[in-house]
């Protein structure tokens, strides 16, 4: 079944999967050490902040967000392909971030012709990295999800 999902996914244009973004700063509400967004189509984003709340909790401003690729080979992965992470944003108070995750988990995406995202590789995954634009710039398609996982 993993296959034929992937052959799928080699004939359906991006176009017909939805096309993501980071919240825009101004779309982030806050309720305490809990940070909400509510995306276009409806899903929702949240963060929440560890430990003790700093008095200046409101955003400052968008640090990057994270994909790291899909090393299974054998599940037919393209590139430019991987389990979105998060989206970060650093707080006014010094040397705090929030972490705001799409509905609280992973998500298999791609990037594919998206240009802001830059490659890297660390000694443990090979990741893509959007930083030093806005946070609706980080755009991403959400691929249809392996039912086994």
């Amino acid at each position: 079944m993993k296959y034929k999902l992937s052959f799928a996914l080699l004939l359906t244009p991006l176009s017909v999967f939805a096309t993501l973004h980071c919240p825009a700063i101004d779309t982030i509400s806050r309720i305490g050490g809990t940070y909400l967004a509510t995306s276009t189509e409806g899903g929702e984003w949240i963060g929440m902040l560890q430990g003790p709340i700093p008095q200046l909790a409101d955003i400052q401003d968008f640090s990057e967000a994270f994909l790291i690729l899909d090393s299974d080979r054998d599940k037919g992965n393209l590139i430019d392909q991987g389990n979105f992470q998060k989206c970060t944003y650093n707080l006014e108070a010094q040397d705090k971030q929030i972490d705001m995750y799409y509905k609280n988990k992973e998500w298999l995406v791609s990037i594919s012709g998206k240009p802001h995202w830059k490659y890297h590789q660390t000694p443990l995954f090979e990741i893509y990295i959007c930083a030093d634009v806005a946070a609706e710039e980080c755009t991403f398609e959400m691929l249809p999800q392996d039912s086994d996982s």
